[in-house]
C-alpha cells in the first residue's frame, strides 16, 4: 500500500511503521487536498486524500474528508456503464486480495472503486474488513460507520452486517457503549440474530463487573459494604438486561416500565428517563399515560426540542391509528366515514407539516427530516391541488436526490409533481435521471417506467408512451394496469393512423 514516490514527489518524510501503523505527519497533504477542493478541482483532491492514506491508513479524518468529496463528485458527474464496470473489477480484486490476506492491496482496491461509485456497499463492506484485518481499527469504525449512516444503501441485510462489524469493531477499541447500542440496533432489525443478544448481555456485565470491581477496592477492608455492593449491582444488570431485551410479551413491557418508574426514583429529574418510559408507554398503546411521561421530560429540559418532537410523534401515531381505522371502515362499506376520513387525514397532513417545518428549522442538514417534510407537502399538493405545495416538495426532493437513501423516490416524486403542474418535460427529465441510476429492471425500475410513459401520454407522445408501457409489459404483465394501458394506445394509434 505505501507509495515512496508519491512521498517524495511532494517533500514528505519518509514512511515509518510501526506494528504496521504509519507514523508520519500528513497535515500538509491534508491542506493541500483541502484547497483542491474547495476550488472544485476534485481530481487532485481525490489523489492527495489517496496519498495521505498511503502514507497513514489510520487516519479518520483523512478518509472521511476523502469520502465527503467523492459524493460530491459523484452527485455532480453520476456513474457511467464503463464506471460500474470498472467498480466491480476493482471490487473482485480486493475481495481476492484480501482472502490472500493482503489486506493493504485490498484497500487500495477498494479505493479505486470508491472513487467511482463511494457509495458502493460491497467495496465499503471490503474496504472495512481488509483495514480491520489490518488492524486499522480507526479506519474500519469510520467506513463501517458510513455503511450504518446510509441504512446499508437501503439493503437491511446490509445494514445488519455492517453494523455488526462496527458493533465488534468498537469492542476492540474499548468502546463498550457504543458497541452496545449499535448490537442494540442490530437486534431490533433482526431479532433472531442471537449473537447480538448475547453480545449485550456480554458487554452490560463486563461493563458492571467494572463497576464492582471499583466498589470493591472503595469499600478497602469492609468485605459486608463490597458483598452489598455486588448484590445491588447484580439487581441492577437484571434490571438493565430487561429493559435493553427484545421486548416481546405484555409482561415484558410491564416489567420494564416498573424498572424505569424504580430509576426514577433515583433520577427523576432525568429527562431521558422520562422520554424512554414515555416510549414504553407508547409501545403499550397507552397514550396518555405516554403523553404524561413525554410532558414531563419537556418540563425537566424546556429548552431542548427532542421532547417537543417526541410529542408531536405520539400525536401523529395517535391521529394516524384513528384515520388507519376510518379507512378500514369506509373500505368495508361504510359511506359515512368517508368525509371524516378525508377531513381528518387533512388534518393529520397539516399537523405533521408544521412539526416538520419545525424540524427542518433546527436541523437543516438532517437528510431524513427534509425527505419527510417534501413527502407531506406532496400529500398535501395531491389532496388541495395546490402547486405552491408541489413546489415546495420539489424544491426539498431537489436536495434529497442528491442522497442515494432517497434518491429513487425523490426522484419520482419530482416527475410526479412536475406533470402534475402540467410540467411534462421537467417530469420527464427526472423520470431518467433517476431511471440512470439503475441496474435492475425491479419494482423501482417499473414504477419509475409506468410514469414516465403515463406523463408521455398526457403530453400527447403516444408513440413513446407505448413503447415505454411495451418495455414494462414485457418484463411484467400484471404490474398496474399496463396491459389495459397498452391496448388502449395502440387502439389510438390505430385510430390515428385510419384518420
Amino acid at each position: 500500500m505505501p507509495n515512496r514516490g508519491s512521498a517524495a514527489l511532494l517533500g514528505e518524510p519518509p514512511l515509518v511503521r510501526d506494528r504496521g501503523i504509519a507514523l508520519v505527519d500528513i497535515s500538509k497533504l491534508l491542506e493541500k487536498a483541502r484547497e483542491a477542493a474547495e476550488r472544485r478541482n476534485y481530481d487532485y483532491a481525490v489523489e492527495l486524500y489517496n496519498q495521505a492514506l498511503q502514507l497513514s491508513p489510520d487516519d479518520s479524518q483523512a478518509r472521511r474528508e476523502l469520502r465527503a468529496v467523492e459524493h460530491r463528485v459523484a452527485k455532480e458527474r453520476g456513474v457511467s456503464f464503463m464506471g460500474k464496470a470498472k467498480v466491480m473489477a476493482s471490487i473482485g480484486k480486493a475481495k481476492g486480495l484480501y482472502a490472500a490476506k493482503k489486506y493493504d492491496g485490498a484497500m487500495t482496491a477498494c479505493e479505486d472503486a470508491l472513487k467511482i461509485d463511494p457509495g458502493s456497499i460491497a467495496a465499503l463492506m471490503t474496504l472495512g474488513q481488509s483495514a480491520m484485518a489490518a488492524g486499522y481499527h480507526n479506519a474500519a469504525i469510520v467506513t463501517f460507520e458510513e455503511i450504518r449512516a446510509g441504512k446499508g444503501g437501503g439493503n437491511v441485510k446490509s445494514l445488519v452486517e455492517g453494523s455488526r462489524h462496527l458493533a465488534m469493531a468498537y469492542e476492540t477499541t474499548g468502546q463498550v457503549k457504543e458497541a452496545m447500542e449499535v448490537w442494540e440496533e442490530v437486534k431490533r432489525l433482526s431479532p433472531e440474530d442471537r449473537d447480538a443478544g448475547v453480545k449485550i448481555r456480554d458487554l452490560s456485565a463486563r461493563t458492571m463487573v467494572n463497576r464492582v470491581e471499583a466498589g470493591t477496592k472503595a469499600a478497602g477492608s469492609d468485605k459486608m459494604a463490597a458483598t452489598k455492593g455486588i448484590m445491588r449491582s447484580q439487581g441492577d444488570l437484571e434490571k438493565q438486561e430487561r429493559t435493553q431485551q427484545d421486548i416481546r410479551t405484555d409482561e415484558d413491557l410491564r416489567l420494564a416500565i416498573e424498572d424505569t418508574r424504580a430509576e426514577l426514583q433515583k433520577r427523576g429529574d432525568d429527562p431521558r428517563t422520562w422520554a424512554k418510559l414515555g416510549d414504553l408507554y407508547k409501545r403499550g398503546a397507552n397514550y396518555d399515560e405516554a403523553k404524561k411521561a413525554y410532558q414531563t421530560a419537556m418540563e425537566k429540559e424546556p429548552t431542548n426540542h427532542t421532547w417537543r418532537y417526541r410529542m408531536d410523534d405520539l400525536d401523529i401515531w395517535k391521529a394516524t391509528n384513528e384515520v388507519n381505522e376510518l379507512a378500514q371502515k369506509f373500505k368495508s362499506g361504510d359511506q359515512a366515514a368517508k368525509d371524516i376520513y378525508a377531513k381528518k387525514l387533512l388534518e393529520l397532513l397539516e399537523f405533521k407539516r408544521r412539526s416538520f417545518v419545525e424540524r427542518e428549522k433546527q436541523y437543516s442538514t438532517d437528510g431524513r427530516i427534509k425527505f419527510e417534510l417534501a413527502m407531506i407537502y406532496f400529500d398535501l399538493a395531491g389532496r388541495k391541488r395546490d402547486n405552491i405545495m408541489y413546489d415546495e416538495a420539489i424544491k426539498r426532493f431537489q436536495l434529497t436526490f442528491k442522497d442515494p437513501k432517497y434518491r429513487v423516490e425523490s426522484g419520482l416524486k419530482m416527475g410526479q409533481g412536475f406533470a402534475a403542474k402540467g410540467q411534462f418535460e421537467l417530469a420527464v427529465k427526472r423520470f431518467e435521471e433517476t431511471l440512470g441510476h439503475l441496474e435492475l429492471k425491479d419494482e423501482k425500475w417499473k414504477n419509475l417506467m409506468y410514469w414516465k410513459a403515463d406523463t408521455l401520454e398526457k403530453s400527447e407522445q403516444i408513440k413513446d408512451a407505448l413503447e415505454i408501457f411495451i418495455q414494462i409489459y414485457e418484463v411484467d404483465v400484471s404490474f398496474k394496469d399496463v396491459s389495459k394501458r397498452v391496448e388502449q394506445l395502440q387502439k389510438k394509434q390505430q385510430g390515428d393512423a385510419a384518420d
